[in-house]
């Protein structure tokens, strides 16, 4: 007899799974395979979130959260989601998006300094605090979950993709443009994604936390339709292409890192007397070395300029 005693174990977080889209596929039909790609992806994580408050698996119920938010605004100008679920989409993320904030902040970016540094009693108890914040927010995003709402929610969602409750809202030219191939559709998003992206970053040099913020966010918009359409594309264009804006996107988002981080570290000091010194040091380390990064940002994107988008 088996007399070894068994631990349960953290469920493994779950990614989108790889999405194949066919060419002859009209616009509707790509559009259902993407939403059930992204809605796979949020109930796959359900639950890490609810049963462990796995760090990772809100990590990818949020990716869900924004691939799903980001498909809905491409498609935007044939298909819309009513308000109401809009309304309930906001509210989950709300109820996900602090943990995070602090998952990153005492796992990342502090983990990050305290490599770098002398570690002494005020850093540590920083990340402490840091780290009893963000498992009271995980216990808030585990109720947000498992509660009758998100269920409604969830349900919702797959009774509008599943019956296509779109077309009770739709205009007869929007049914038309339904019916298309998602070649045509695929490369207008793509070209329209790129020009607001290559707007938005002319202005990157010297810019403030907000205006990289915007860059950001394009660059992730921008990402997300390139891997959602990538299938109908080369590889050898559209993986240089996807690489690169993900480099990019990872040193915007450490720059986002940082000023999140000092929102938070503000907030943490402002409550609690006894971590302001180590507080106040580690956000003027985060705000030199956002200041040193600027160099390699622009290099990343000269690099992701001269690329083009697929197609």
């Amino acid at each position: 007899m088996d007399t070894a005693v068994r631990f349960p174990t953290t469920p493994k977080a779950i990614r989108a799974r790889p999405l194949t889209l066919c060419a002859r596929m009209n616009v509707e039909k790509a559009f259902q395979a993407i939403m059930r790609n992204c809605l796979d992806q949020i109930e796959a994580n359900e639950h890490g979130v609810v049963k462990y408050h796995d760090v990772e698996s809100l990590h990818q119920m949020r990716v869900g959260l924004r691939r799903l938010r980001s498909a809905l605004g491409m498609f935007d100008e044939v298909l819309s989601l009513p308000v109401a679920l809009r309304q309930e989409l906001d509210w989950l993320v709300s109820q996900l998006g602090p943990a995070r904030d602090w998952d990153v902040l005492a796992g990342s970016t502090l983990a990050r300094i305290a490599g770098t540094v002398d570690a002494d009693t005020q850093l540590v108890r920083v990340q402490h605090a840091a780290a009893d914040q963000a498992v009271a927010l995980h216990a808030v995003a585990g109720a947000a979950v498992v509660s009758e709402r998100y269920q409604n929610l969830i349900g919702s969602l797959e009774r509008w993709h599943d019956e296509r409750g779109w077309r009770a809202m739709q205009l007869p030219a929007d049914r038309v443009r339904l019916k298309l191939r998602i070649g045509d559709f695929a490369k207008g998003i793509l070209e329209k994604d790129q020009q607001r992206l290559l707007k938005r970053g002319r202005k990157l040099k010297g810019a403030d936390p907000a205006a990289r913020h915007r860059v950001r966010i394009a660059a992730k918009k921008t990402r997300y339709a390139a891997e959602f359409f990538a299938s109908l594309y080369p590889q050898k264009t559209v993986r240089p292409y996807v690489r690169a804006l993900g480099r990019l996107q990872d040193e915007l988002g450490l720059m986002n890192d940082a000023s999140v981080a000092d929102r938070l570290l503000r907030e943490l000091s402002e409550s609690n007397d006894e971590i302001k010194v180590g507080a106040g040091f580690l956000r003027g380390y985060l705000a030199s070395h956002v200041r040193q990064g600027g160099c390699k940002l622009r290099k990343l994107w000269k690099r992701f300029v001269a690329l083009g988008a697929p197609g």
